[in-house]
């Protein structure tokens, strides 16, 4: 017969056994225990896996050594070996498993709840519920007739277009910094509506370059000449390029020697070298005799004298910063300041504000600074500034408010302004009063219309001919164009043309 074979392990249990054993389709199933640890050990266990072999149709056998578990299963009818090879020497079959009794339910008495169906008696409505059915179809009934009856009885459509009146006025303004919220009551030329102004501050630096115009006398090409040296110890002596000599009277001109040279060692022994002035200019024009010391230990060993004039110092005219020229360098870079601080307040300025370029005011010098002072040689001068500057920012709604405000006061009694915009202008000259506050005109122009009583057009035209109705409204009101009006159903108008005698059916529309 085919077998499975199945090794459990030490942490199996009878849910993981169970699913060992799956869908079986041999006819024997062969549990082998491992060696050691305890596994089903519970007799409620064995039963139950001997009942699901039971419902997959195979023999149960238990391969184990754990006395347990073989007398549980002896108790069940279960075979059980100690060996693999047993189970194929020996005949075996496991006993039919106790299956639990199924429980069943008890059968209904279908002629007792046959009888109490056709036995029971229907429920009944109560009368006040019938009473209040009957009230609700009678009152939709009703007003089922009166939709219908209203839509047969005429209305009138009247349609009237005012005559517009053209408005315009012009305000002047004062924009206070000082001031938080507008004023809206209009004012006298002399008196004018106050409006907020913000003031707005920057920090800019520029910068400016000019020639200079000045001049100034500088030293040119140094003198030269020659000087004698004169052994006066006899000993000999070297002479290097760039001896320093000088003179000891007068300016204390320097010189130095251009070359090298040896002085013989015997006494009174002379050489002659070339010498140049170490500052440039006339200053080193000396007369003959007047170079007589040397610097450095050579002056204990040689004496010097030059025997003919130093000549060759020049001076050189160069332009220089002059007064004039600082003054022009500071107006042009505040110039240019001041233009870029206006750029810098306009980046500022908030949606719907523009500036008043009248207050733009330079408050403070915070920095400036020259390259060269006057007299200083240069044919450049460069001047640096940083400033700050203030002014006032507008916002355009708050004086098309107070225009507005001043607009609609001039609308005549019973009449309104029109949907259409009002136009503003504001004149573009501004002025700044002592107060510091910008003043400047703004026109505002609209259009009014009469207001109309739709109540009294109603019970003016009712009862009357469609011709007489227009008659008497295009001579009561200011109406741009004669007053259009319909009645509906549209065959009344052609053998009833009189309006409703019912005020509520006439409908008004003004445009």
């Amino acid at each position: 017969m085919k077998e499975q074979i199945l090794h459990l392990d030490p942490h199996d249990d009878y849910i993981s056994a169970r699913d060992k054993m799956g869908w079986v389709q041999t006819q024997r199933v062969l549990i082998v225990w491992p060696p050691r640890g305890q596994v089903l050990t519970r007799r409620l266990d064995l039963a139950l896996l001997h009942r699901h072999a039971h419902r997959l149709g195979a023999q149960l056998a238990l391969i184990t050594k754990d006395a347990d578990i073989r007398n549980h299963a002896s108790d069940l009818g279960l075979p059980v070996f100690e060996a693999l090879d047993a189970t194929r020497r020996e005949r075996w079959r496991s006993r039919m498993p106790t299956l639990r009794p199924e429980r069943r339910q008890p059968r209904p008495d279908t002629d007792a709840i046959r009888t109490a169906l056709f036995t029971q008696r229907q429920p009944r409505w109560p009368a006040y519920l019938l009473l209040a059915w009957r009230v609700l179809f009678f009152a939709i009934g009703l007003a089922a007739l009166g939709v219908l009856a209203y839509s047969l009885i005429p209305s009138a459509t009247i349609t009237l277009t005012p005559a517009t009146q053209p408005l315009a006025v012009t305000v002047e303004l004062a924009a206070d910094p000082n001031l938080p919220t507008p004023s809206l009551s209009t004012r006298s030329v002399q008196s004018p509506v106050l409006i907020p102004a913000r003031t707005v501050r920057v920090e800019v630096e520029a910068s400016s370059v000019t020639p200079t115009t000045g001049s100034t006398d500088v030293p040119g090409d140094p003198a030269t000449g020659q000087v004698v040296f004169t052994n006066i110890i006899g000993t000999p002596a070297l002479i290097p390029a760039g001896t320093g000599v000088r003179t000891t009277t007068g300016n204390g001109a320097r010189f130095t020697t251009l070359k090298a040279v040896n002085v013989e060692g015997r006494l009174n022994a002379v050489v002659e070298v070339e010498v140049r002035a170490v500052e440039p200019g006339p200053a080193g024009n000396v007369a003959a005799s007047l170079i007589n010391s040397i610097d450095g230990p050579l002056g204990l060993q040689l004496a010097v004298t030059n025997p003919a004039p130093t000549t060759g110092g020049t001076v050189t005219t160069r332009a220089a910063v002059a007064q004039a020229d600082r003054a022009r360098v500071r107006a042009q870079a505040l110039a240019q300041a001041q233009a870029d601080a206006r750029s810098a307040i306009e980046a500022q300025l908030q949606p719907g504000e523009f500036l008043a370029t009248d207050t733009l005011t330079l408050t403070q010098t915070l920095t400036d600074i020259y390259s060269n002072g006057v007299g200083e040689t240069t044919d450049l001068l460069t001047m640096t500034v940083r400033i700050a500057s203030t002014a006032l920012a507008i916002r355009e709604a708050d004086a098309q408010l107070a225009v507005q405000a001043a607009l609609a006061a001039q609308v005549p009694a019973n009449a309104a302004l029109t949907d259409s915009p009002i136009r503003f202008r504001r004149d573009p000259s501004l002025t700044v009063d002592e107060a510091g506050r910008v003043r400047f005109n703004m026109t505002a122009e609209g259009s009014a219309v009469p207001r109309l009583d739709r109540n009294l057009v109603r019970q003016v035209v009712a009862r009357q001919s469609l011709a007489q109705a227009a008659q008497n409204l295009q001579a009561a009101l200011r109406l741009a164009i004669p007053p259009e009006i319909t009645l509906a159903p549209d065959f009344l108008a052609r053998w009833y043309p009189y309006l409703p005698w019912m005020w509520f059916r006439i409908s008004v529309i003004v445009r």
